[in-house]
This record gives structure tokens, C-alpha cells and sequence, in this order.
């Protein structure tokens, strides 16, 4: 970050989930509204990533990487997000909340270097140009879905590599890339990969 000025795809939520996900990031808007406090982004990855690419599952815990380019410091706008849990009905007319996970740190998962210019601009209902929502992409979610690799994670990557814009080559050869360079347990990572893969051909099979 910033996430420099320039044409990225977008996408609108169309699920309960994905409306509420736009509808939570609405009460920085006074903050920002004036526009003498700079440029807010913010980049959302984990369980409600994966569901704004492929309506397969819900959480809600809004893992998110923000950063504010200007004059609002971050530790405000992390407590303005985490004030309160922001309650809304699923389409089964079930009450849900979404709660901001302050533990959330992108360099606790591979992540590839380039991930910023695949991201996916949400289309919000917010009149404030200088708030910026994005999702991470389907390819880069699954990558950082390779470092916690429970069992729910492993269903997620699968479910984001039948998205129409990933191909299992590019996911594989930027995967790599990332764990190169990831600090952690390289050989791990790489274990976890293969896991991936091999479930992925055999699925295919």
C-alpha cells in the first residue's frame, strides 16, 4: 500500500453477507468525508474473501489490511472498525455480525509480492471517493490460505481454484514464488502446497 491510482475490476456483493461486508467499512465515511484526511484502503482476505468470489461459505471475522494515506492514524481507524460488531440478516432471515479480527497481520501467511495489482475493487454505496474497499484475489487468498492450512482452509483453496480467473499453473509458479521468500517454515509451506495440488488432480481426475 497505497494501492496506486488506476483502472481495477470490480465487483458487487449480490449475498447478505456481501452487502453487509460493504455496509461495514460505512462508518469511516465521516471520518474521511472531508476529504482533508487523506485517502483510506483497505484490502479484505480470509473467510469473507473467499465468499465474495464464491458464495461458498460466510464468517465473521472481517480480516482486512488498512491503511490510511494522509492524516487519519491507523489506530483510529482500527477502533472506529472494532467499536461495535455490525449486525444483519442472512438470507435465511438469521441475525449475523461482522467483527473486525484485530490479530490479522498479512505477514503471518506466504503472500506474493505482486498481490496489490490483482486486487478487486468492491463496489459500495459510499459517496466518499477517498474510501477504497478491495477484495484480495481469488489467487492470492488461496495462497495465504496455505500458511494456517486447517481443514476448513484447505476446502476454501479448492473452492477458489474452480474460480474462472485462476489457473492451477499460475496458482502453483506464484505460490512458489511466495514461499520463497516467506519467513516461516519453507518446508511446510511447501508440503502444504503439494497437498493442494495433488487433491486438486485427483479431483479433476
Amino acid at each position: 500500500m497505497p494501492i496506486e491510482p488506476g483502472v481495477y475490476p470490480t465487483i458487487e456483493p449480490d449475498t447478505a453477507l456481501g452487502r453487509a461486508l460493504v455496509a461495514f467499512f460505512d462508518v469511516l465515511e465521516l471520518l474521511f468525508a472531508s476529504g482533508t484526511r487523506g485517502v483510506f484502503q483497505a484490502i479484505v482476505f480470509g473467510g469473507c474473501a473467499v465468499h465474495i468470489h464464491t458464495q461458498t461459505r460466510g464468517s465473521a471475522d472481517v480480516d482486512v489490511e488498512v491503511a490510511s494515506h494522509g492524516y487519519a492514524d491507523k489506530p483510529d481507524i482500527v477502533a472506529l472498525l472494532n467499536e461495535d460488531a455490525y449486525v444483519f440478516s442472512d438470507e435465511e432471515g438469521v441475525t449475523q455480525m461482522l467483527e473486525l479480527d484485530t490479530s490479522f497481520n498479512t505477514t503471518l501467511a506466504p503472500l506474493h509480492e505482486d498481490y496489490e495489482d490483482r486486487v478487486i475493487r468492491l463496489v459500495t454505496q459510499s459517496h466518499v471517493p477517498n474510501v477504497e474497499i478491495y477484495v484480495a484475489s481469488a489467487l492470492d487468498v488461496a495462497i495465504s490460505k496455505l500458511g494456517r492450512f486447517g481443514e476448513r482452509d484447505q476446502q476454501d483453496i479448492q473452492a477458489l481454484l474452480q474460480h474462472p480467473s485462476v489457473s492451477v499453473e499460475a496458482f502453483e509458479r506464484l505460490a512458489r514464488e511466495a514461499i520463497s521468500y516467506y519467513v516461516g517454515d519453507e518446508t511446510r509451506i511447501l508440503g502444504n502446497l503439494n497437498v493442494v495440488l495433488n487433491d486438486y488432480h485427483r479431483s479433476e481426475d
